[in-house]
């Protein structure tokens, strides 16, 4: 950005120096500093959201809020763009701009061909009545026009204070859908993607004349206002999301035991990598598989809850053996013991030998791990025993099944508290109308009564079926309740 001086710059913000050339003329430089070009004033930003129920049915949600935003004065800043004399100190740093040129010999016959572009453009959406409000349509609520110039992506990281990167889109007639795929990250880094419009607006400019006439009986009072277009470019926030690079779990490995003839101390236990792409759910051993799982489900927007993809993305060569001698009661059991990690990134299967006492059980669990360290779920516990009797060997490998134990805790509250239904005052009333036969018997009592009518409305309630549904704000799960109103007259003897 560049910037000329005028009657209106303040001077401390100004270099002037003077340099003498060969032929005696001298030459003034100006340099501006960015406080005159960009201000910042608090906006009222109000977002529409497009939400997806389970169903698949959209609504939008909107959000309004106070925000700072960065307003740049674009007539100062384009007056003075084409001027060699004005010079602009431009902070930005680490900026990409889609379809820059490449060619740094063609840069300044560009700028100076897109801000003469910029200025014609600029004068007819100015010079289009339509575009530029009266004073009167002002005090008349009449919006301002304004139209979204160039689209930007800023990303920034919880270990940079300064933006790491700024890419800006123009906001083109041939652009509908962008999809802009950043190359330059980290694997398991956090970034914060934050999209801006640089909205240009065409806001009115208008003063007081010093003169005006009043007229004290009638309590009014003419004065004249000048008024004239004011250009800006705001910098408006309209999304904002955490990312980080991570990819699926591997699947557990295919496990194959195997015994050695005549050895009654050991077996093979042979692990390679297995194949497929699921969804479920996690299972946590340790702290380090809560703290990935967590990651992974921030980075893809999904609730804690939600299931896990595991996939055969990368190669898995390295296997985790769980062992304990004591019938485990879940996979938490294992989470002291592991046994041995083997295998190597480079390969797809591993092999190890496991010792073992004769006569005596023990539980295996295994687990794939890829190249970056991601561990699959554990494959099923498998129950292994050699047993030996007068000489002879078994092997007796089996799939071992968790104890069933028994639920005794409640997984219901009360909805009491949230939730009351119960007719309308109206509703309740009792309808003596309805219920005798009041020109046969003016003066009725209750036990002349076979059935009580209630509900003094236009449109009873009684008799008739409803069906109320309940919907979580979390995780938008629904639950419908069928009630039917009735009434139940208890006749008393007399």
């Amino acid at each position: 950005m560049a910037a000329r001086n005028d009657e209106n710059s303040q001077p401390e913000a100004q270099e002037i120096v003077e340099q003498e050339t060969d032929s005696d003329i001298s030459t003034t430089i100006v340099e501006f500093s960015d406080e005159e070009v960009r201000v910042q004033k608090q906006f009222a930003v109000s977002k529409e959201i497009v939400a997806e129920k389970s169903g698949g049915e959209q609504h939008l949600i909107n959000q309004q809020s106070k925000a700072d935003v960065d307003l740049v004065d674009i007539e100062v800043w384009l007056s003075s763009y084409l001027s060699s004399n004005a010079t602009y100190y431009n902070p930005l740093t680490n900026v990409t701009i889609m379809g820059e040129p490449v060619d740094e010999e063609c840069q300044s016959f560009f700028d100076t061909l897109r801000a003469l572009l910029l200025a014609g453009k600029i004068q007819n959406i100015v010079g289009n009545p339509e575009n530029f409000r009266s004073y009167t349509e002002v005090l008349a609520g009449k919006k301002a026009y304004n139209e979204t110039l160039v689209y930007e992506i800023e990303k920034t990281s919880p270990n940079n204070s300064q933006p790491i990167q700024r890419t800006f889109i123009p906001n083109l007639e041939k652009l509908t859908l962008l999809r802009y795929i950043d190359t330059q990250v980290k694997y398991n880094e956090e970034y914060t993607y934050e999209i801006f419009a640089h909205q240009f607006i065409v806001g009115t400019e208008y003063t007081y004349d010093d003169t005006f006439s009043s007229d004290s009986t009638s309590y009014t009072a003419t004065f004249e206002v000048d008024y004239k277009p004011s250009l800006k470019i705001a910098r408006i926030p309209i999304f904002k999301q955490n990312a980080r690079l991570l990819d699926a779990a591997p699947l557990p490995p295919n496990v194959e035991l195997v015994p050695y003839k005549g050895v009654f101390t050991e077996f093979l236990i042979n692990l390679s990598g297995n194949s497929g792409d699921i969804e479920e759910m996690p299972v946590i051993i340790t702290d380090a598989d809560a703290d990935f799982y967590k990651k992974y489900r921030e980075a893809r927007g999904l609730d804690e809850d939600a299931p896990i993809r595991f996939a055969n993305d990368d190669a898995s060569g390295r296997f985790e053996i769980y062992r304990t001698d004591v019938a485990p009661k879940s996979y938490e059991d294992f989470r002291t013991n592991l046994y041995a990690i083997v295998g190597a990134v480079d390969v797809a299967s591993a092999s190890m030998k496991s010792k073992v006492q004769t006569n005596k059980k023990y539980y295996y669990t295994f687990r794939a791990l890829d190249q970056h360290d991601n561990r699959s779920n554990p494959s099923p516990v498998y129950q292994v025993e050699i047993v030996e009797n007068n000489g002879m060997m078994f092997f007796l490998s089996s799939v071992y099944q968790f104890p069933t134990i028994e639920d005794k805790t409640t997984h219901a509250r009360t909805f009491q508290r949230f939730l009351k239904i119960n007719p309308n005052m109206i509703q309740s009333l009792f309808n003596k109308a309805m219920t005798f036969d009041l020109e046969s018997n003016p003066y009725p009592v209750a036990s002349d009564a076979d059935i009580v009518h209630l509900g003094k409305a236009e449109e009873g309630v009684w008799g008739k079926n409803f069906k109320l549904r309940v919907t979580s704000k979390h995780t938008g799960r629904k639950f419908d309740i069928n009630l039917t109103c009735k009434t139940q007259y208890n006749k008393q003897d007399e």
